[in-house]
């Protein structure tokens, strides 16, 4: 998952350069966010301008607690680490001292850290989330089983308070008969049967493009909480997103959501794939469905 650095719009502006000339609006299309969302999803971007950013990712949660999109994670490699001031962040980013530490402690085992901005249902100011990512060996996963992916901390930088930490196991599965026994639990604890179906459609879209074997089945913990979820991020297949349109306005009017939203999120013309689907209970009790794209 590749993609050029982004630039954020106000620094797009402040250079004289046009959203054509820097990517802004193409990739990270943020003209649905207003006032303060607008204003903390623009202070993440800045914060790693003119930095390598080595992948950029949207998602688009649906849920009976509403339709949330223009959620985007950027990701840096460890090897593109040096440029990157850490020390500054915590100020920058309103991170929690607490959640800095153990952020601080998980770094010197990752191979990847990601950056990520998520609105909140009406004008919220929203939340961030660091996810550090271990990415275990494939003998390591293939001898153990299953083993810790990475971590993930959330809070609200408006008020400096924590949201949630969550961790995340990745699960070997090595052919496709194991993948799909696996899955199948996860996909019938699924009450809403549009969200059921529709899941089941793009992940079966994905395995008859890629060998289930080579995807990344995700297991999530969240201490004190009700969400009990799974991700499967599809590796090497390619799903465009235009092609599963109508499915997501499906899932929308299943959640009682205007579909009329889900379209306002998503740029013209732009080719976007499938990346990853994840599904379950959320920390909040109410099922949802979320499809990230890259």
């Amino acid at each position: 998952m590749l993609t050029p650095p982004v630039v954020p719009a106000a620094a797009a502006a402040s250079s004289g350069a046009t959203p054509a000339d820097t990517g802004a609006e193409q990739h990270i299309p943020l003209h649905t966010l207003r006032g303060e969302q607008r204003v903390w999803a623009d202070r993440l971007i800045s914060a790693f301008h003119g930095r390598q950013i080595d992948g950029v990712e949207w998602s688009l949660k649906f849920s009976m607690a509403g339709l949330v999109g223009n959620r985007f994670l950027l990701g840096i490699a460890r090897q593109n680490w040096d440029g990157i001031v850490f020390a500054a962040l915590p100020r920058l980013l309103a991170i929690p001292q607490g959640l800095w530490l153990r952020i601080l402690q998980d770094m010197d085992h990752a191979r990847a850290i990601f950056f990520a901005y998520e609105p909140e249902e009406g004008m919220g100011a929203g939340t961030y989330r660091v996810y550090v990512e271990f990415m275990p060996t494939p003998d390591a996963l293939r001898q153990h089983g299953v083993l810790p992916l990475g971590c993930g901390y959330k809070w609200h930088p408006a008020t400096g308070r924590e949201a949630a930490i969550t961790t995340y196991r990745m699960r070997h599965l090595d052919n496709r008969a194991a993948f799909d026994r696996h899955l199948q639990p996860y996909l019938a604890s699924l009450a809403n049967p549009v969200a059921r179906h529709v899941a089941a459609d793009i992940i079966g879209a994905a395995s008859a493009a890629a060998d289930p074997a080579g995807f990344m089945f995700l297991e999530v913990d969240e201490a004190d909480t009700r969400r009990e979820s799974f991700t499967v991020t599809f590796r090497g297949a390619d799903l465009p997103l235009r092609s599963h349109i109508p499915d997501l306005l499906r899932v929308a009017s299943s959640f009682a959501l205007p579909p009329a939203g889900v379209l306002e999120f998503f740029v013209p013309d732009e080719p976007r794939s499938i990346y990853s689907l994840a599904a379950g209970s959320a920390r909040d009790g109410n099922e949802f469905m979320t499809v990230y794209y890259d």
